[in-house]
């Protein structure tokens, strides 16, 4: 009714709710048994890419450098999109691989790359190939550095085993990101070298010590008597021409989230570099798609695509190794007999006397310009993969579970070069005048892999044992062809357009192999 105030007394409720406790055991992605951190009993070192937000890499090899104790990374050249050979505790061979093995997801990156090339001359571009995963993608880094890597991955992982697990989706609202990061790059200044005057007077000095004669040469004399005496009457820095500032800028936008059937993450990165070196360009396109769809509480469906572009226009000669041995008083530009510049690159004469080692190299500014080294490559791995619990789907009760997958990785490559009659004084009919190259490569492997896991269940939770069994059928093919062709008229750089041939080629190859392992696990009281 008209009653606004109440009195009401509380009673106390003596029930005390069920203590629940919940424990963490963190494990390590080794690609094998999934074994709690506390009870690894082999050497292993992980890294989060968490540790390296704010900071720039264009591929994880850069991110291990000097993270990773006995693991030893070195470039394997200063061009844009070369990669690094790596060796783990000094691990050392002649003619085989000494790399370790690079694994991704728990799959081996299968290409002919892995099996069928000398390594003692492997390209720059087929290690870069092993590590094309765009950093941002990476979600942890595992270094396996003993025979616990043999165990796990065979003779194949005799070297080591870097085992690379990326991003997934989690359940959530719908996240997405952007990140722009820019790196400048710039050559150190290197050895202190004379200018021209004063390598042109070291020269005559070394020739009359010699000879006692300052006129057997007239190049060394530098009288303008001489035809060419412009030429020799300069001072060029070379590393100073060859040189400039290098900037990397790297666009990348992810797309993530799920529900209680199905997560996904979609990613795309684009990389832009610019060299140190003049006439050096790098872009890189790369795609990641992931979706796990829980059809039951008992079977996940997973589906991975990756996608790699890349597009490197390189140097066709050593620019920096060349400034380094050019002589600093040869001009860059033709000219004339008053010293004024013709506007044409200037090329030593082939004559056969003094400077022959001068005569050979290029001008490194005029290969920059006309020469042309173009490769493009493309890497395509798609997945697909079944996971099926037949018995428990916890640590509370027996566990059984199925893993299939079936895994198809493409990798094709384009090489196109062309080394015009501007650069080379030879005779027109000589192999490298107006010489242009044509090379592609194809490669397509399946891999098929089935793995059967158990892990009982003891009362008695002092004891813990799992083990594991599987199977692996990778069958792929690969071909390529090259054409080299020399004597172009000028302008013209394709190797079909006819010309002097100094050779074709091309190759097949074939490969399959077989893989079973069996894996066991046993711990008592975590150890």
């Amino acid at each position: 009714g008209k009653r606004v105030v109440f009195d009401i007394m509380m009673e106390e409720n003596s029930k005390v709710m069920k203590e629940v406790v919940v424990e963490a055991r963190p494990k390590i992605a080794t690609g094998g048994l999934d074994i709690p951190e506390r009870e690894q009993s082999f050497s292993q070192q992980t890294i989060k890419m968490t540790e390296f937000e704010g900071l720039s890499f264009t591929s994880a090899d850069e991110a291990l450098q000097g993270r990773i104790a006995g693991l030893d990374i070195i470039a394997t050249s200063g061009n844009l999109g070369s990669g690094t050979t790596m060796r783990l505790r000094g691990v050392s061979t002649i003619y085989g691989n000494a790399e370790p093995l690079i694994v991704v997801d728990d799959n081996i990156f299968e290409t002919d790359a892995n099996d069928n090339i000398d390594y003692s001359s492997m390209t720059d571009e087929r290690f870069a190939e092993l590590l094309s995963i765009n950093p941002e993608d990476i979600e942890s880094i595992t270094v396996l550095k003993d025979a616990a890597a043999t165990a796990i991955w065979g003779s194949k992982g005799a070297n080591g085993v870097i085992n690379i697990v990326t991003k997934r989706g989690v359940r959530g609202k719908p996240k997405l990101t952007y990140s722009l990061r820019l790196k400048g790059t710039y050559q150190p200044e290197g050895y202190k070298l004379l200018n021209g005057d004063e390598y042109t007077m070291l020269m005559k000095e070394e020739l009359f010590n010699v000879n006692q004669n300052p006129e057997s040469q007239p190049e060394l004399n530098y009288d303008q008597t001489y035809s060419e005496y412009e030429q020799f009457n300069n001072n060029t820095d070379w590393r100073k021409e060859v040189k400039q500032f290098g900037l990397f800028q790297t666009h990348y936008v992810s797309l993530s989230g799920g529900g209680e059937k199905a997560n996904y993450r979609l990613s795309a990165g684009y990389d832009h570099q610019v060299g140190s070196i003049i006439a050096q360009k790098l872009d890189r396109f790369t795609t990641r798609m992931m979706l796990d769809y829980y059809v039951s509480d008992r079977i996940k469906i997973i589906s991975d695509f990756a996608l790699t572009y890349t597009d490197n226009q390189r140097n066709s000669d050593d620019l920096l190794a060349i400034a380094y041995k050019k002589m600093p008083n040869l001009a860059i530009f033709e000219e004339d007999e008053q010293g004024n510049s013709l506007g044409r690159y200037y090329e030593m004469l082939k004559a056969k006397d003094a400077l022959e080692d001068q005569r050979n190299l290029v001008n490194p500014i005029a290969s920059a310009k006309y020469a042309k080294n173009s490769y493009t490559t493309y890497a395509i791995d798609p997945k697909l993969e079944l996971q099926y619990d037949f018995l428990g789907i916890d640590d509370t009760k027996h566990r059984l579970t199925y893993n299939g997958k079936v895994i198809m990785n493409v990798f094709n490559a384009y090489e196109d070069t062309y080394y015009p009659r501007e650069l080379s004084t030879d005779n027109w009919n000589a192999s490298g005048v107006s010489r242009a190259t044509s090379f592609s490569s194809k490669s397509l492997a399946f891999t098929t892999t089935h793995t059967l896991t158990f892990v009982p269940h003891f009362l008695n939770e002092d004891h813990s044992f799992m083990t594991m069994g599987r199977f692996q059928l990778v069958s792929g093919t690969s071909s390529d062809q090259k054409t080299e062709v020399a004597g172009l008229p000028n302008g013209v750089e394709a190797p079909s357009a006819g010309g002097i041939t100094p050779g074709m080629s091309s190759n097949f190859n074939r490969w399959r192999s077989l893989y079973y392992t069996f894996s066991a696990h046993y711990a008592f009281k975590e150890r």
